[in-house]
């Protein structure tokens, strides 16, 4: 971002800025939650899932429990989903 507005190029015109989908705020912990889990996974040949275990002591952590870890739990697990589907398709497109 920093190479665009040296450039003078606007940052809304960048890809990466575009296409940015808008965070509802009542998920901006969920999110903030799986950028710190997904550190936690394991890297091999390919990307690992976040480890439920590591979900678990997020949530102790947070004191989410019962119902709210489950859906916690879900949601994060469905986006780190999406993310490994996504790198998976970006490094399909790269063999072509």
């Amino acid at each position: 971002m920093k190479a665009a507005q040296a450039a003078g190029s606007p940052l809304e015109t960048l890809p990466c800025v575009a296409t940015r989908p808008e965070l509802f705020g009542h998920l901006a912990f969920e999110w903030s939650a799986f950028r710190s889990l997904s550190t936690d996974r394991p890297v091999g040949m390919a990307l690992g899932p976040v480890p439920w275990s590591s979900i678990d002591r997020f949530a102790c952590r947070y004191h989410i429990t019962g119902d709210e870890f489950d859906r916690f739990c879900d949601l994060i697990q469905a986006m780190d989903a999406a993310y490994r589907a996504y790198h998976e398709r970006q490094a399909e497109n790269a063999k072509h």
